[in-house]
């Protein structure tokens, strides 16, 4: 990913990377010096990583924070396609760096992030080196395919307001709360639609008192009222 507006934060004790990732922590001595030689980057939240049509100059191994990888329609409209979290790696950087093409989609963080960046040439130098990283390129590559393949196994097959109920279920459950703040933007570009749509089914959720609506803010009055 291209992190050109971001300023290197300075080295990376291994035990933090290896906390995060703890599959690459393997005793060669060429890996380690490999990593030991990276960058640490501190990006804020709302940082386009890379655009749809940009080559990526390097790799990334996000220790903190989300990043959110999505495509924009022809009008307009934005469809996240997944988020990369702590010990993820993301797919469509593998294909760029792999093939030497453009990056196919466009990536911003969510929220604040640190993470642990690798130059093409280290990243290539990586895949000789390590197996444990080959394995980890492997199996991310595989876990992201699943998610993609049943996001849009969802899209084609689940009505809207199906797949808006279970979108909201997800953030209530991962909050840890009855109250989540997200705007109806946000959720359309989640789901690939326009603003509009989504605030007629929210408002209906809202009508049936399974919802209540504030200004960026949503509370569950019922979850078992959601659809789903």
């Amino acid at each position: 990913m291209n992190t050109q507006r971001t300023a290197p934060q300075g080295a990376l004790p291994l035990q933090t990377l290896f906390e995060t990732y703890p599959e690459l922590d393997e005793q060669i001595p060429e890996w380690h010096q490999l990593l030991e030689q990276a960058t640490v980057l501190e990006l804020p939240a709302g940082n386009m990583l890379v655009r749809q049509g940009t080559c990526c100059s390097n790799f990334m191994l996000l220790l903190e924070g989300t990043v959110r990888v999505f495509q924009i329609s022809d009008d307009g409209r934005e469809q996240t396609l997944y988020r990369i979290n702590p010990g993820d790696i993301c797919l469509m950087s593998l294909s760029s760096l792999i093939n030497d093409k453009p990056f196919k989609a466009n990536a911003i963080t969510d929220s604040p992030v640190r993470a642990l960046v690798l130059s093409t040439t280290a990243f290539h130098e990586a895949m000789a080196i390590s197996e444990s990283f080959r394995n980890l390129v492997m199996r991310s590559l595989v876990n992201t395919v699943c998610e993609m393949m049943h996001g849009f196994y969802d899209t084609a097959f689940e009505p809207l307001d199906m797949r808006l109920a279970c979108l909201l279920g997800r953030m209530f459950e991962r909050a840890g709360t009855s109250t989540i703040t997200i705007t109806h933007q946000q959720l359309a570009q989640e789901l690939g639609t326009s603003r509009e749509v989504v605030s007629r089914i929210l408002k209906r959720l809202e009508r049936e008192n399974c919802l209540r609506l504030s200004r960026g803010r949503i509370t569950v009055n019922d979850p078992d009222k959601l659809p789903g």
